[in-house]
């Protein structure tokens, strides 16, 4: 924990522009401070990722004091989105999925969804099941809406909302489902992921 702090108050300093001093070594430029400290270096992209996710998010809801604005929650988003946030990637997915602010598609919504759901992102992967579940695809059958189901629920914390979601869809899907459906779906165990990404 001492060792993030001090991560952090360095890298404070740097940003202000200020030097700082690590032992004997005095420290005059950023790139000289990431050659001592790497950690440092990799956290600021993380950190500008997550702020961007944040103000998209918000102005697609228009919430925590920003107006809804999709044209300018794309931009953060598709900032996000690009660097692999799975995050950003659902919530492009719906932009997609609902027409915020861009022409409705829902292939392109579909392939959002699959890149954060390859990433285990539990929120894409119940996205993914819905999609699946409200026959968007043809060839959709139970066992793949319920492989998405149960591998959000196995990539969730039991406290997290979405484990609570993937729980209750599996509950109402496993009543619909076949004898052999469900023998299949139980002997996938292990390959959720797989499953619901296939197709």
């Amino acid at each position: 924990m001492k060792r993030i702090s001090i991560l952090f108050l360095l890298s404070l300093l740097f940003a202000a522009g200020l030097q700082a001093v690590a032992g004997d070594v005095r420290v005059s430029n950023r790139k000289q401070l990431f050659e001592i400290y790497p950690q440092t270096a990799s956290a600021l992209p993380l950190r500008r990722i997550r702020g961007a996710f944040a103000r998209g998010r918000n102005r697609v809801f228009g919430v925590n004091g920003s107006p809804q604005n999709f044209a300018s929650a794309l931009v953060y988003l598709r900032y996000a989105a690009a660097r692999h946030y799975a995050p950003a990637q659902t919530l492009m997915g719906l932009m997609y999925a609902k027409g915020y602010g861009l022409p409705k598609n829902n292939a392109t919504a579909r392939q959002w969804y699959q890149l954060a759901a390859r990433q285990g992102y539990a929120r894409a992967l119940i996205k993914l099941g819905d999609w699946y579940a409200e026959e968007h695809v043809v060839s959709a059958d139970a066992v793949q809406v319920y492989a998405c189901y149960a591998s959000a629920k196995s990539h969730s914390q039991i406290s997290a909302p979405s484990y609570r979601d993937a729980s209750r869809r599996m509950e109402t899907l496993i009543v619909r489902m076949t004898a052999a459906q469900k023998s299949v779906a139980h002997r996938l165990h292990g390959q959720y992921l797989s499953q619901c990404l296939k197709g």
